[in-house]
């Protein structure tokens, strides 16, 4: 059986300081594309995935035609 592999990086000193700094969130650029992200805390992101989790109906989802009927 295989195991899941996470992917995880590890953060330099100067990176660390950025974590403290404001403002916060920090954000991260992707020096290839200009994309930008937030970093959270892992529980800040479990909070918000579970709160969103009861929304996350598909868009594709035949059962919920709904999404895309006009009146």
């Amino acid at each position: 059986m295989r195991r899941k592999v996470i992917a995880m990086i590890e953060l330099r000193d100067d990176q660390l300081q950025a974590l403290d700094a404001q403002p916060q969130p920090p954000v991260a650029i992707d020096p290839r594309t200009g994309q930008e992200y937030l970093l959270i805390r892992r529980e800040i992101y479990e909070l918000v995935r579970g709160t969103l989790k009861p929304y996350g109906r598909g868009w594709d989802d035949p059962e919920d035609d709904d999404l895309i009927r006009t009146v």
